[in-house]
């Protein structure tokens, strides 16, 4: 082997290693932390809570391997930071929150899920929805003031998918691995052959 086959082959090597990367990450772009915080400056109504009680209120699954929820969550008002006319003395309030289980997050991209479990202590920005108050920036209208650690999964990550995202997983690890591993073939190969050439 000459030595512009050598290079040749060690350029492959790399531009191989580089693909591979490539088609193995990805990025997922969150919202400007200014942006969020004049979105939720804007919100008609800031409390701070406990999560007394969350709850299914309708399941909006389109896609089986991508399941979504409506949830419905009560607060137990501590503290009231902002509220529309009226509201001012309510102890209690329902706010409806779109749900996906923390398995599929990764095929969802800009603002933050919302991660909410029962004596979780949060302060919220809350807008009128659809369904009632809901939060202005789903999980990036939520700051845990207390976070339980006792949590559960609402919908059970199917087997097929915990295998395939424990595969994807071995996969972008291996990058960082096969570029070492390449690098030390490479250079075994290149002490063997001149071993070979001194004898």
């Amino acid at each position: 082997m000459g030595f512009l086959s050598f290079h040749k082959n060690i350029l492959l090597l790399f531009c191989f290693a580089f693909i591979w990367s490539m088609l193995s990450s990805t990025v997922f772009a969150s919202m400007d932390p200014t942006e969020v915080k004049e979105i939720n400056k804007e919100a008609p109504y800031h409390i701070v809570g406990e999560v007394t009680s969350d709850e299914l209120y309708k399941d909006i699954t389109e896609d089986k391997n991508h399941p979504v929820q409506i949830r419905k969550m009560t607060l137990r008002i501590s503290k009231v930071e902002k509220a529309p006319d009226g509201l001012e003395t309510n102890n209690v309030v329902e706010v409806f929150y779109h749900y996906f289980p923390a398995w599929d997050a990764r095929n969802y991209v800009g603002g933050a899920r919302t991660d909410i479990a029962v004596q979780d202590i949060i302060t919220i920005w809350l807008s009128e929805g659809d369904y009632g108050w809901e939060p202005v920036l789903a999980g990036n209208s939520i700051i845990h003031l207390k976070y339980n650690e006792d949590r559960m999964e609402h919908i059970a990550e199917p087997l097929l998918h915990k295998i395939m995202a424990g595969l994807g997983n071995l996969r972008n690890m291996n990058v960082d691995l096969l570029v070492l591993c390449s690098l030390g073939a490479i250079l075994i190969w290149a002490f063997y052959r001149g071993l070979r050439k001194v004898t």
